[in-house]
């Protein structure tokens, strides 16, 4: 007699639900399908529908659906050097999967992912399953990726370099097993710790593993001079690397005639629990066809005693500070250098307000904040506090922020997983906000991003995130939107109908920001998951996990103002600036003649089928956020 078949347990009401079912046959809530990646031989021993520990079925050689995923995560020891590389690398979600738990056999012990981009390729009879992500390893689908998205792949991983580096994990970056790409998202598959590979390493695995013959000799020539100056630790660095793929990147987009538009729809409720709105945003109406955005949410702190009035400070600072930036009339750092420079100044007026009507410790009011400044294909976010951004494509649902609260400021630490630090009582409660402390103890997190794909930019204050409502719910409510089949408008404020029936103990305000985008050849979104599910590729083997200390560990300080601080530029020799700028005119060279290459390109596409791309392919990054 066959044993009865297992069944998934719904996290909200308990009940038993075949696994197939994707919403609760009881409550009717969306299931929630907890993939795990998981590293460790002792998966050997077992085979495909056997069950762990009475709650993981094995649906791979490494994959594991957890059945009780409202059950708490298992344990890890946190004095275990094996899993700080996960913890280190905890901000830079969605790229670095997050560590769940580690599980114990008799065969040994497990190492379990959550948020890893497994996918058909990974399950055990190779098909398309709801839960799982539609990443691709990206050697296998880098023919199918036009010019723009194989550039912004490429920054990417160099803007990855130096954290992987500071944990000795480098190595991954030159595996094609775990590099894998869902949409404009390079993610890895898990880490590989080692002696870390130099920059000549990656410009040979690049040269290798990558090429742009297909997009012009010119093109593919710039790229081979970027790869051999890698080669030469004395002539370049991670960061100009990174200003040559992003000025290439940019070459692109304007040589292939890439347009942006933003509709933007914001809602904000006070919720049924609550006698006042204390979030504010902007703007306060839909706009549509927009070239450049402003957009901010903030959640007031302080209750009765005036969150409300820091909220509203916030904004208006800040609504006036940032808006007259142009982006692409300024440098990266120029830019960034005047967020931090604006959210500074906002504290400190609602720091001096509050000095001001002498408020001491509870009776000070602060609020968080999150915002974003897009023009034409570069997005920045700021954020202080736990209001969210999250990015949604076709493909999956993507926080790119990290809340300022203990639980990550733990995790940052080394000291436990997000799951064990959330279970401490004091988990969710904030370590940084606007106007509570001077602006000296304050670190705002500001973030980079190219954008080369349609998509949703959601900004939202935590009456609506909280019990992970937007990862739930966002196939029902956004994705609908970039199928055509709902308004920005209609989504705006079924999110806050949601989160006043789901959650109603806050405020809510939510900021949706649809970017649309087309180019010469039209907009097509390619699921890469179904092309490399038809063909074959080559099996995943095992990659150890051990442990190699970083050549200069950093000490590991509990302090708020310490955890927050981000790492300053190291100044690099004079001789490395002028390669960098040697370099930068031989590629532009390049770039100029790549140019010409590119419109003749477009010019003929019509005659031929050969040139940039016969037919288009999909276009779009915190760090999850960080």
């Amino acid at each position: 007699m066959n044993p009865p078949a297992p069944n998934l347990i719904c996290p909200e009401c308990g009940t038993a639900n075949p696994i197939p079912q994707v919403e609760c046959c009881h409550c009717q809530v969306p299931l929630l399908k907890r993939y795990l990646w998981a590293i460790g031989s002792g998966l050997d021993c077992y085979s495909v529908g056997e069950l762990l520990s009475d709650r993981y079925l094995v649906q791979g050689k490494h994959l594991l659906l957890d059945l009780l995923p409202g059950e708490p995560a298992p344990s890890v020891d946190n004095t275990s050097q094996l899993y700080r590389p996960y913890l280190r690398l905890f901000p830079k979600r969605p790229h670095v999967p997050e560590l769940f738990g580690a599980l114990s056999l008799p065969e040994g012990e497990l190492l379990l992912l959550e948020h890893a981009p497994v996918s058909c390729i990974d399950i055990a009879d190779a098909k398309v399953v709801p839960g799982l992500t539609h990443a691709a390893p990206l050697t296998a689908i880098w023919g199918k990726a036009n010019l723009v998205r194989r550039l912004n792949w490429l920054w990417q991983i160099i803007s990855l370099w130096p954290a992987l580096v500071a944990e000795n994990v480098a190595l991954t970056l030159l595996n094609p097993q775990l590099l894998r790409a869902e949409g404009c998202l390079v993610r890895l598959l898990q880490l590989q710790a080692g002696n870390n590979p130099t920059l000549a390493d990656l410009g040979k695995f690049w040269q290798t593993h990558f090429s742009f013959a297909d997009q012009g000799e010119n093109f593919q020539q710039a790229f081979t001079i970027l790869c051999q100056h890698m080669q030469d630790p004395q002539e370049t660095s991670p960061e100009s690397i990174r200003d040559t793929l992003e000025t290439l990147f940019q070459q692109a987009l304007e040589h292939l005639g890439y347009e942006y538009h933003y509709d933007i729809a914001s809602r904000s409720d006070q919720g049924p629990s609550r006698t006042r709105n204390e979030d504010k945003c902007f703007p306060e109406r839909d706009l549509t066809s927009q070239s450049q955005v402003l957009a901010l949410v903030c959640d007031g702190v302080g209750g009765h005693e005036g969150g409300d009035v820091a909220s509203g400070l916030a904004v208006h600072i800040l609504e006036e500070t940032l808006r007259p930036l142009k982006l692409l009339e300024m440098s990266p750092a120029t830019v960034e250098q005047a967020i931090q420079t604006a959210i500074r100044r906002t504290n400190d007026a609602i720091n001096q307000r509050n000095d001001t009507e002498q408020r001491h410790e509870r009776q000070r009011m602060g609020t968080t904040v999150v915002g974003a400044l897009i023009e034409h294909a570069h997005l920045y976010l700021a954020h202080i506090g736990d209001s969210r951004a999250y990015w949604i494509n076709r493909w999956g649902c993507y926080q790119l922020t990290l809340d300022d609260d203990v639980a990550s400021r733990d995790v940052r630490l080394g000291m436990s997983t997000y799951h064990q630090a959330l279970e401490l009582p004091y988990g969710g409660s904030l370590v940084q906000a606007l106007g509570m402390a001077p602006s000296h103890h304050l670190h705002p997190t500001v973030e980079r991003f190219l954008l080369d794909e349609e998509g949703i930019l959601l900004l939202c204050s935590d009456g609506l995130s909280d019990f992970n409502r937007v990862e739930t719910y966002w196939p029902q409510y956004l994705l609908p939107v970039l199928q055509g089949q709902l308004t920005l408008t209609a989504a705006a404020e079924q999110l806050i109908d949601l989160a006043n029936r789901l959650n109603g103990h806050d405020n809510v305000t939510v900021v949706l920001i649809h970017c649309r985008v087309k180019n010469a050849l039209g907009v097509i979104d390619v699921d890469y998951s179904d092309i490399v599910c038809q063909g074959e590729l080559p099996e995943v083997t095992d990659i150890t996990m051990s442990y190699v200390p970083p050549p200069q560990p950093s000490e590991l300080d509990v302090t708020v103002s310490q955890i927050a601080e981000p790492p300053q530029p190291q100044p690099q020799p004079p001789k490395v600036q002028r390669s960098q700028a040697w370099l930068l005119l031989l590629i532009g060279v390049g770039i100029t003649t790549a140019a010409l290459g590119c419109l003749a390109v477009l010019t003929s596409m019509n005659r031929s089928p050969g040139g940039i791309e016969s037919s288009p392919s999909p276009l779009m990054t915190p760090n999850n956020a960080q």
